[in-house]
This record gives structure tokens, sequence and C-alpha cells, in this order.
């Protein structure tokens, strides 16, 4: 109930003057309830459902007789004890060293580092970030505002850093060898994004998409650069902007069959700047009659080579895969069933068979041109691993500027990536554990945080461990 003044004892009333003076506010109530004093707090609070303001009341403490006052006890936790997520997080953290050596000069490096770990490790929406952030032990050492709007600015920022990003890219990226070079489409279905244009892609399906170009090295076995375009950009004009905008120069592109601006060719070698370019069955350079010269040996399959001068291009390096050619004169016969091919096309059609051809301005081996070459079949796991794992197909941002910063985020994440594949590989366990089923395991590892400050690991399973034995020389035991 409420009191009215004139009934309350004088030592209370001069108790509750004295507490709305130190607490330099009118919001104040006295209440006698059962014969006890109380004070509450007045709120006012707008109620979105009935649109009207609503009055609510806390008690803050309690006035004795004799007008003492009792300020009501705050309650307090029963256990500040913590866990976090260590090993995936430490060994992510531990293998970004250079990209955290690369970003230092670039607007938000502590928020970009912590988005590339959790981009790698929890492949989540933006709105779970800060959650997944915090469930990280590095979120200890780090605090961080990730909240979704926030991260919208930091992606736009990042975005608008176009010179910028090149450099990180040119740092990234090994002195002299070659870049293999691809493009692949991203579906979009925001309608705010400019970006998004129809165009053909891969499976000749016209959509909104955007263009995502990558590079990826074949010293490192890492990917070097990413870029967005336009969805309706040629590959030959996405990859001229990309020469020009890239600032170091010794390198050397591998393109792909899609690739026929031979023209552009002619154009790197004038500048010095080296190629492998796929030629396509009706090429004018394969010629009529083929002759092999020689033959090696690659992951234990026979191919046949020969390799000849091109005028003007450099040389003509020629192809023989015996396998291949069984299957694609299979292929061929299909059609003769189909009645779709004659024989006397499918005669034509199989002197090419198995034959594939790559010109370059390489005077080498036949064999390095053809491994070179070859190493393109891990930009197409990049690709998958980007749609897939980083499940970054379908862009909803808002605006372009954000699309790029958050591809740059995902090309930083890949670099994590490809880093544990490649330690998978030297141990031999590429198609036995999956990059996914460490950073999956290695998330069991969970540090222990007591409020003494105590720190201890939990125990951990024997798949765990196995993996970590890996990757012993990048985790911590604490």
């Amino acid at each position: 109930m409420f009191t009215l003044m004139k009934a309350v004892p004088q030592a209370i009333q001069t108790t509750y003057q004295q507490i709305k003076q130190q607490q330099k506010t009118d919001c104040l109530q006295l209440r006698k309830i059962n014969n006890h004093y109380y004070i509450y707090k007045i709120h006012n609070q707008w109620n979105k459902q009935t649109k009207k303001p609503q009055k609510t009341t806390n008690i803050i403490g309690k006035i004795t007789p004799d007008g003492q006052y009792h300020p009501k006890k705050q309650k307090t936790k029963t256990s500040t004890t913590k866990t976090y997520q260590y090993g995936n997080s430490e060994l992510c953290h531990q293998l970004s060293k250079d990209i955290k050596q690369a970003t230092k000069n670039l607007p938000y490096k502590n928020e970009l580092i912590a988005l590339t770990i959790i981009r790698a490790t929890h492949p989540t929406p933006i709105r779970l970030a800060q959650t997944t952030w915090n469930d990280l032990h590095l979120s200890r050492k780090t605090q961080l505002n990730l909240n979704p709007k926030n991260i919208t600015n930091i992606l736009t920022t990042i975005g608008t850093q176009i010179e910028e990003t090149y450099n990180l890219f040119t740092q990234l990226t090994p002195k002299g060898g070659m870049l293999c070079y691809d493009l692949t489409s991203i579906l979009s279905y925001s309608k705010k994004l400019l970006l998004a244009e129809r165009g053909y892609n891969p499976d000749w399906d016209k959509n909104n998409q955007i263009k995502i170009a990558m590079a990826f090295s074949t010293n490192t076995h890492l990917p070097t650069a990413i870029d967005v375009f336009y969805g309706s950009i040629k590959e030959t004009k996405i990859l001229k902007y990309f020469v020009e905008r890239f600032p170091n120069k010794d390198i050397g592109f591998i393109m792909d069959r899609g690739f026929t601006d031979y023209g552009m060719l002619l154009d790197f070698k004038k500048r010095g700047i080296h190629y492998i370019a796929a030629l396509k069955k009706n090429s004018v350079f394969i010629p009529a009659k083929i002759s092999m010269v020689g033959a090696f040996v690659y992951r234990k399959r026979s191919v046949a080579f020969s390799k000849v001068v091109l005028e003007g291009y450099g040389f003509l390096y020629l192809f023989l895969d015996p396998k291949l050619r069984g299957v694609e004169e299979d292929f061929l016969l299909g059609r003769v069933a189909e009645g779709k091919l004659s024989m006397a096309e499918f005669e034509t059609s199989r002197v090419l068979a198995g034959v594939f051809g790559l010109v370059s301005d390489l005077d080498v081996e036949a064999r390095v041109v053809f491994e070179q070459y070859k190493g393109r079949e891990e930009i197409e796991q990049v690709f998958d691993f980007m749609k897939n794992d980083l499940e970054a197909d379908k862009t909803c941002l808002g605006c372009d500027e954000a699309v790029r910063g958050y591809f740059v985020v995902v090309f930083l994440a890949m670099r994590l990536y490809f880093k544990i594949l490649k330690r998978l590989r030297e141990h031999g366990l590429v198609g036995k554990v999956s990059v996914r089923e460490v950073l999956f395991e290695l998330s069991k590892m969970r540090l222990v945080v007591e409020a003494s400050g105590k720190e201890y690991l939990c125990a951990l399973p024997k798949k765990t461990e196995e993996i970590l034995e890996v990757f012993s020389d990048f985790i911590k035991i604490t």
C-alpha cells in the first residue's frame, strides 16, 4: 500500500528524505507492509503491445523503526567456473600468424582475425558470431563487439579497402611461381546488390549471381587472392582486371579450358608474365596429326607427351592419357549408339580422345608443365570448400562493399583450412581424416577457468588425442 508521509514516524521520514537526496531522484516510493517500511524505485517503460507507458517498481531497501536503512542484498552467482573451446581456436590462432602480419595496417584488424577464425571453425550465420566468439578461449584475451550491425560495418569498411586488400594478397603470395586461376559463381537472393546480375554459370543456368575470381599458389598450395565481380562480366575481362590490380608481377597464371583469349597470352609474354593455358579440343593450335615423343608416370598413370615450338606464344605441349582415352572413346560410342554420331564422325573424333594440349611460354620439360596444370585440382577443392564447408554459396548481405569484405574473410579462412590440409597430407592422413573432422575433434579440447583463476584442460577422448599429436607443435597444453 502507499504510505501517507504524515502518518510515518519522524525517524523513518528523515531517513527516507536522506535516501532521496543520496539517490538524486524523486522516483522513490515509501511503502508500509505489515508494519515494516520499504523503499521502492519507480521505472516507466513503454509497452509495445498496449502502446502505453507502464510503471514498474523494484525494492531497493528497508528502514527500521529507529530510522536505520538496510539496502537490499544482491544475489550472487553460485558458480563462476566457465569452460571454453580451446584446441580448435588455438590451432587456427597459431596458423594465422602470417595473416596477422599481413593485416596489421588494415582497419578492424582484431575483428578481421576473429571473424576469420570463427568462419574457419564454425561456419555459422553472422548473427551468431558474438556467441561463437565468446565460447572460444581467445575471447578472454580480446574482447570484441561482434554483433550483426557492427560486423556489417566491419565488412563494409574492409570492402572499400581495395588497394589495401590487393597489397594483402601480395604479402601472402610467394615470390615467383605459378598461380592457378579460376572463376566460380555464387547465387545471390539479395535485391539490393548491384554485383548480382544475370549471367551463365557452369551449369548453364541463368540466375542472379556474383562472380568470384580465385588464385591459388602451386608453391605453397594455399589460396593467395580473391576478388568479387559483377555476375555478367566475362572471364577474360575479369582476368585482365585481376592482373592489372595485382601488384606482384613476378608470377604466372594457369588457366582452364574456358580461357580462349589467346591475344591476352601474347600480352602476358610481352610483359614477362608466365602462363599455362589449356586448349579446347577444337583449338586451331592442335594439329590434325599428333606424334608423341616420350612418356612419364604421374600418380601411377602413364602419360605420353610431345613438345613443339608455337610461333609467338612459346610452346605447345600435347599429352595422351590412355585411361582418359578409354573413357572418351566410350562416351563417343555411346553417342553413336544413341544415333547422335555416325561411325565416320566417331573415327574422326577418336583421334583426339585422351589428348589435351597446353600452351605456355615456359621452356621446360613436358612433365613440369603437366604437373603445374594438374595443380589446378586443388583450386577446385578451394571452391568446393568455399561453397560447402563455409556455406558461402548464397550471400544475403545488403551492399556490394559488405560482400567484398565478406569474401576477404572467407579467403583468409580458406588459408587456415588448407594449412590444416597440408599438415594432414604430410602425415598421410588425407582421405582418412578431414579438416572439418580435425576442427570438430579439437573443439572437444576444452579449457576450464575457475573463479580463482586456475586453468586446466578437460580429459580428452582418444580420437582427439590422436589428432592432437599431429598438431602438437601448434597447440600448447596448459
